[in-house]
């Protein structure tokens, strides 16, 4: 996850039933795209009939407006600074069409490369790496994904970014 400029303005967004029952409290630099994430990922979204969005100058004023109106007015979804929710009660309300992501550090030309040769075999790079792993973990039916000949991709252009 990219880090956030803690000097840019920062948004804290309320998300509100239509009976104005609080459901949700947070912040963020980019609302509109925090929102969307939330209506395809919160399994409650469907709750959400309006929300608030107040400006404050920077990410430790928004923290601390967060943190009080967690703590003060006791949305029904949050847990961070909920005296009412501990940590795990959100597990049910996340829904995500992918895994969660895990990070693994790999040389950009190595990447690069897995990418150019992925493509070439009409594949991704995650569902290689995915397969290998199962390969390499005895998993049941897994086997080694089909490698194209390096001919086949060694002289593409390079793969797009890291």
């Amino acid at each position: 996850m990219p880090r956030v400029d803690p000097t840019k303005p920062t948004a804290l967004y309320r998300l509100f039933t239509s009976g104005d029952v609080l459901l949700y409290v947070g912040i963020t630099v980019e609302p509109k795209v925090r929102l969307r994430v939330h209506s395809r990922e919160k399994t409650w979204w469907h709750e959400v009939v309006r929300h608030e969005i107040e400006w404050h100058p920077d990410r430790a004023a928004a923290e601390r407006a967060e943190t009080d109106a967690i703590v003060t007015e006791k949305p029904r979804y949050n847990v961070e600074q909920s005296t009412t929710r501990v940590r795990g009660d959100a597990s049910t309300e996340y829904r995500s069409p992918y895994a969660k992501p895990r990070q693994v550090r790999i040389a950009t030309p190595t990447w690069q490369a897995l990418y150019t040769a992925t493509k070439a075999a009409a594949t991704s790079r995650g569902a290689t790496i995915t397969a290998m792993i199962a390969w390499w973990l005895g998993e049941p039916g897994a086997e080694l994904p089909e490698r194209p000949p390096r001919a086949a991709w060694s002289e593409a252009p390079p793969a797009p970014g890291p």
